[in-house]
C-alpha cells in the first residue's frame, strides 16, 4: 500500500514537464528595514517560504497554464498583504511593504470572518485585531463568538469544553463525545486529552460522574475540576500570544486526524517583536501578559518570549473558590540554510483551581484540581528544487504533566463494616467509626508523543494545476500517575450497591498507539472558465487496533465574478482515550455477617469481595460523517454566504449498566463473650441479584442537522461602521444505543416467576437551538479608536424527551438467560408484571419566549503603542425571568452585568 502510493506520487509528478520561472521579491517595513522571517505564501500552489535577514525571498515556479498567482505576505505584528500577480510579471522582482498592524490602519478587520481556505470550505477566522478586540482570558471568551455560542461574561471558576455544530450540549454525554472529537491544534501540534485519567470507579459513577466536583457550587457551569472523558479545558489556553485561529466546524483536509467534529487550529507570533505588555481587570479576574520577539542576529534566528498570568476569585467577600494559571513559552525560528527552516519551542503551564472550606460549613468540604505540564516540539521544514518533490516537513512533539485532584469532606454515619481485600474471596473485615473524613485522590501524569512527516509537491496535468501532499503521524501516549489514592477506611459516601473504592495505579496500564496516513490532492481545473477547485483526500488510521479509511472532500466552483457554490463531504474518527479503554476494576463488597453490638473485640463483619475487572480492548474509535452544501456571494458592498450541514455521529462513548446475581453460602455464628463470633456454612446459598456495574461501550449516537447564514457589509464611510450578522439553526437527535435494564420486584422474583430483570430500550431526545449574532463595529482610524456593539437574540431552545416504550423486548430470568419478547403481553404470566408506567414525550422550553442580550466593547489607541479598552457585557442589564408553575421555580436568563477593562503598551 505504501509502495503504491509514493510510485503514484512520483509518477504524477513526472508530469510536470513546464518550464521554470521565479517569483522575486523584498519584504520591508515602513522605515525600508528588511523583514527577517516574514511568510510568503502562494494560494494556488500550497507553496510557503520565508524571507532571509535581508528581507528577500525566491520562489522556483511553473509558468505553464498559471494565468496569475495571488502571494500573501504576512509578519507578526504587521497587516498581512494579499498581491495578485499576473502571468507576465513572474519575472518582474516584486516590492512589499508591511505596515504595523494598528487601529489607525484603514481595513483593520476587529470581527471574526468565514471563507474557504486550505483546509476547510467554511472555515471561520479571528486574526490579531478580531482577538484582540474580544479582550479575552483564554480562548473560551474568543469561541463565544462562535455561530450558535451564547454571549458570557468571562467566566474562569468552571471547566470549559467547546462543542462544534451540536444543539445537544444540554446532554451531558453528546457534549463530552462532541468536545472529545474536537481537535486543538497550537502550531501544527494536536493538543492531545488522551492520558488524562483524572476519574474515580466508573463502575461506581457512570463515565460523567467520574471526575472530581464540588457538589456546593452553584448551580452553573460545568461543577466538575477535570476533563477526563471529554475533550481540553479551553481556559487554560491564554490567548495573548496567539496570532490566528481557524476554526473548522465543516470538513477538514485528509491532513487532520483524531478528530470527529471539527478543528481548532491555532498559530501563535513567532519573530521579531517589540516588548508588549498587556493588564486585563475585572470584579473577580486580573490577567498580565509580557512578551518580546528578539532578533539574535543573521545566522541564530530569533528568539520569542511569552510571559501570563491569570487569577481569578469566584467570590471577593470571601476568596473561597480561586483559580490561578500560568503560561510561558519560547519559541526559536532560525533559517539554517536558504530552504531550511527550524522552529523549537519549549512551553510550561500551570493550573490550580482551589475551593477551600467554609469554616461555617459543617461538611469542611474543599477541592483542589492542580495541573502542571511542560511540552517541547520541533518542526523542520526543507524546500526542495526538484520536479517530484517541492518539500519535505518533520515535527515532533513531546509533553510530561502531572495532575493532582483532591476532594476532602466530612462524613457523620453509623459506624460501617469495611472490606479491603483487591482480589475475590470471603474473609474477616473491619468496623470504622461513622465520623471521619471522606477523601477522593487522583495523582496522574500524563504523555504524549506524536511526529508527522509529509511530502508536498506542485505540478501540472494538462490544464489542471495540483497540489499534492502524501504524509504520515504516529501518536503514543501513556500516563505514569500513582493513580487513584483511595483508602477503604475512610470510604467515600457513593457506596450504594455494595461497591466501593480501591486504590488503581495508572502505571500498570499499556500506552495508546495510533497511526495514521494520508494522501491529498487539491487541483484547480478552468470550467467553462469558471474556476473549479476540488481539494480531495483520503486518510487511513489505525487506533486502538481498528482500521478506518477517511475519504474527504471539499469543492467550490464559481458561477461568476461574485457568486460561487461549495460542497463537502468526509469522514472522521476519533479513538478512544486511556479513560475509556481502561476503567478501574469495580469491587462489590457483600456483607454476610455483620454483627456489631458496639463492642469490636466482640462484633464480625464477614464479607465477600468480588473484583470484576472491565475488558474494554474492543472498544471502537468513535465516527463522524458529514455533508455539507453552501453558496457565497461577494459583493462590493458586502458579502454573504449560507450553508448547511448533515452530520451524523457514530459508536461515541457512554455508559451502560449491567446487572450481576452473585450466589453466596449462607453463615451461622454464635456470639461468645469478651471474643468475637464463631462462624460457620449453614449448607444454604443465597443469590445476591440487582447489584449494577458501569461499563463504557460505543452506545452514544447522534443527527445534527444544521444552517448558518452569514453576512457583512463593508464598512460605510459616511459612518464609519460596518455590520456583521450570522444565524445559525440547529437541530440534534441524539440516540443512546444501549438498554435499561430494570429489576423486577421483589414479591415477583420470590414466587419464583420466570423474568427477574426487564430489558427496555434507552431514552432518546432532541434539541432544537435558533440563535442570532448581530455585531456592529464603528472604527475611526484617524482616532485609532473602535466600538462593537454586540446583540444575541435567542429565538428558540427547546429539549424533547421522546416517547420511550414501557413495554420490554426481552427479559433475563434468575440465571441470567436471555429471552427475547416478539410482541409483549402484559397477561403473560412469565413477564407481564415487567410493564412499567407509560414515560411519555415531553418537551423543555428554555424559556418559552425569545429574549436577547447586547454587550459593548471599546477601543483606544494612541501612537500606535497604547492601547486601552474596555467592555460591557450585558450593559443594558437584560434579565428576563421565567415561572415554571409545574416545578414551583423561577429561572433567570442572561448573567449581571460585568464590567472588565485592559491596558496594553509596545516599546
Amino acid at each position: 500500500m505504501k509502495r503504491f502510493l509514493f510510485l503514484l506520487f512520483i509518477s504524477a509528478a513526472s508530469y510536470a514537464q513546464t518550464p521554470l520561472g521565479r517569483l522575486n521579491g523584498k519584504v520591508v517595513d515602513t522605515d525600508n528595514r528588511p523583514v527577517q522571517y516574514a511568510s510568503v505564501y502562494i494560494n494556488e500552489r500550497e507553496i510557503s517560504t520565508y524571507t532571509n535577514e535581508t528581507g528577500e525571498f525566491s520562489i522556483r515556479q511553473s509558468q505553464a497554464e498559471t494565468a496569475s498567482l495571488t502571494l500573501r505576505i504576512s509578519f507578526v505584528g504587521k497587516q498581512t498583504i494579499t498581491r495578485t500577480i499576473q502571468k507576465a510579471d513572474f519575472n518582474v522582482p516584486q516590492h512589499f511593504i508591511l505596515q504595523e498592524l494598528s487601529l489607525t490602519l484603514d481595513n483593520v478587520v476587529v470581527s471574526s470572518e468565514r471563507k474557504r481556505s486550505d483546509v476547510s470550505n467554511s472555515a471561520i477566522t479571528f486574526d490579531r485585531q478580531a482577538i484582540e478586540q474580544v479582550q479575552a482570558y483564554s480562548l473560551a471568551d474568543i469561541l463565544y463568538n462562535l455561530p450558535g455560542k451564547k454571549m458570557a461574561a468571562p467566566d474562569l471558576q468552571y471547566l470549559q469544553n467547546i462543542t462544534l455544530r451540536s444543539a445537544s450540549s444540554s446532554d451531558p454525554v453528546q457534549a463530552a463525545n462532541n468536545s472529545l472529537g474536537v481537535a486543538i491544534y497550537v502550531d501544527g501540534f494536536r493538543q492531545a486529552n488522551d492520558a488524562n485519567m483524572q476519574t474515580r470507579n466508573v463502575g461506581m459513577r457512570g463515565m460523567i460522574n467520574g471526575a472530581i466536583n464540588r457538589h456546593r457550587d452553584p448551580n452553573i457551569g460545568n461543577s466538575a475540576y477535570d476533563s477526563p472523558f471529554g475533550g481540553l479545558d479551553i481556559r487554560n489556553i491564554p490567548s495573548d500570544n496567539i496570532e490566528s485561529i481557524e476554526v473548522v466546524s465543516g470538513v477538514a483536509s485528509a491532513k487532520y486526524g483524531e478528530m470527529t467534529d471539527g478543528a481548532i487550529i491555532i498559530e501563535r507570533k513567532a519573530g521579531q517583536t517589540p516588548y508588549e505588555f498587556a493588564m486585563r481587570l475585572n470584579g473577580n479576574s486580573t490577567n498580565y501578559s509580557l512578551s518580546k520577539g528578539v532578533n539574535l542576529g543573521k545566522k541564530a534566528g530569533a528568539l520569542n518570549i511569552s510571559l501570563n498570568y491569570l487569577n481569578s476569585i469566584q467570590d471577593p467577600r470571601n476568596s473561597l473558590k480561586n483559580y490561578r494559571r500560568i503560561n510561558t513559552g519560547l519559541m526559536w525560528s532560525v533559517n539554517i540554510l536558504p530552504n531550511l527552516r527550524n522552529t523549537f519551542s519549549l512551553d510550561y503551564s500551570y493550573k490550580k483551581d482551589n475551593a477551600r472550606a467554609d469554616e461555617d460549613d459543617s461538611d469542611q468540604e474543599s477541592v483542589i484540581s492542580l495541573d502542571r505540564k511542560i511540552s517541547v516540539s520541533n518542526r523542520t521544514s526543507l524546500q526542495i528544487q526538484s520536479p517530484y518533490l517541492k518539500r519535505i516537513t518533520l515535527g515532533m512533539s513531546f509533553d510530561k504533566g502531572y495532575s493532582n485532584s483532591y476532594r476532602q469532606y466530612f462524613v457523620n454515619d453509623a459506624v460501617k463494616g469495611i472490606g479491603d481485600k483487591d482480589t475475590t474471596g470471603t474473609y474477616e473485615g473491619y468496623f470504622i467509626p461513622g465520623n471521619y473524613l471522606g477523601i477522593d485522590h487522583i495523582i496522574g501524569e500524563p504523555y504524549n508523543f506524536s511526529s508527522n512527516l509529509s511530502l508536498d509537491n506542485n505540478f501540472n496535468t494538462g490544464q489542471i494545476s495540483h497540489v499534492i501532499s502524501l504524509g504520515a503521524s504516529v501518536y503514543t501516549a501513556g500516563n505514569s500517575g500513582q493513580g487513584v489514592i483511595a483508602d477503604p477506611k475512610f470510604p467515600g459516601t457513593n457506596t450504594s450497591g455494595f461497591k466501593s473504592e480501591r486504590p488503581y495505579n495508572f502505571d500498570l496500564q499499556k500506552n495508546i498507539m495510533n497511526a495514521g496516513f494520508y494522501l491529498q490532492d487539491k487541483a484547480d481545473y478552468m470550467l467553462f472558465d469558471r474556476l473549479f477547485t476540488a481539494n480531495a483526500g483520503i486518510r487511513y488510521d489505525i487506533q486502538n487496533g481498528f482500521a478506518s479509511i477517511q475519504p474527504r472532500i471539499n469543492v467550490s466552483y464559481q458561477l461568476n465574478k461574485k457568486w460561487s457554490v461549495r460542497g463537502a463531504y468526509g469522514i472522521s474518527t476519533k479513538a478512544p482515550g486511556m479513560s475509556q479503554r481502561y476503567p478501574s476494576p469495580t469491587y462489590f463488597d457483600i456483607p454476610l455477617i455483620n454483627s456489631y453490638n458496639g463492642r469490636v473485640n466482640e462484633s464480625l463483619y464477614l464479607v465477600h469481595t468480588e473484583k470484576i475487572v472491565p475488558d474494554n480492548s474492543t472498544l471502537k474509535p468513535s465516527r463522524s460523517s458529514q455533508l455539507e452544501l453552501g453558496v457565497t456571494a461577494d459583493y462590493h458592498f458586502f458579502n454573504t454566504s449560507l450553508y448547511g450541514f448533515m452530520k451524523k455521529n457514530r459508536d461515541g462513548f457512554n455508559t451502560r449498566t449491567s446487572y450481576l446475581q452473585i450466589v453466596l453460602p449462607e453463615y451461622t455464628y454464635s456470639t461468645i463473650q469478651g471474643e468475637k463470633p464463631v462462624y460457620q456454612e449453614s449448607g444454604k446459598f443465597k443469590m445476591y441479584s440487582g447489584l449494577t456495574n458501569g461499563l463504557i461501550d460505543n452506545t452514544a449516537q447522534s443527527d445534527n442537522y444544521g444552517i448558518e447564514w452569514f453576512l457583512s457589509t463593508k464598512k460605510i464611510t459616511a459612518i464609519q461602521t460596518s455590520l456583521n450578522m450570522n444565524t445559525s439553526f440547529g437541530y440534534t437527535r441524539y440516540n443512546d444505543l444501549s438498554y435499561a435494564i430494570y429489576e423486577a420486584d421483589v414479591n415477583f422474583r420470590e414466587q419464583g416467576k420466570k423474568a427477574w430483570y426487564g430489558i427496555y430500550p434507552a431514552n432518546k431526545s432532541s434539541n432544537l437551538d435558533i440563535t442570532t449574532k448581530i455585531s456592529t463595529d464603528t472604527h475611526i482610524p484617524k482616532l485609532g479608536f473602535v466600538v462593537s456593539v454586540l446583540v444575541d437574540i435567542y429565538w428558540k431552545n427547546r429539549r424533547n424527551i421522546l416517547d420511550r416504550s414501557f413495554e420490554p423486548f426481552a427479559y433475563l430470568d434468575k440465571d441470567g438467560n436471555y429471552h427475547a419478547i416478539d410482541h409483549f403481553d402484559p397477561n403473560n404470566p412469565d413477564y407481564g408484571y415487567l410493564s412499567l408506567m407509560a414515560n411519555k414525550a415531553s418537551t423543555q422550553q428554555s424559556p418559552p419566549f425569545v429574549y436577547s442580550n447586547v454587550s459593548l466593547r471599546i477601543a483606544k489607541e494612541m501612537k500606535k503603542k497604547f492601547r486601552i479598552a474596555v467592555y460591557a457585557y450585558n450593559f443594558l442589564n437584560i434579565m428576563p425571568k421565567y415561572y415554571n408553575r409545574i416545578s414551583n421555580s423561577i429561572t433567570t436568563y442572561n448573567s449581571p452585568v460585568n464590567v472588565g477593562g485592559e491596558i496594553s503598551f509596545r516599546f
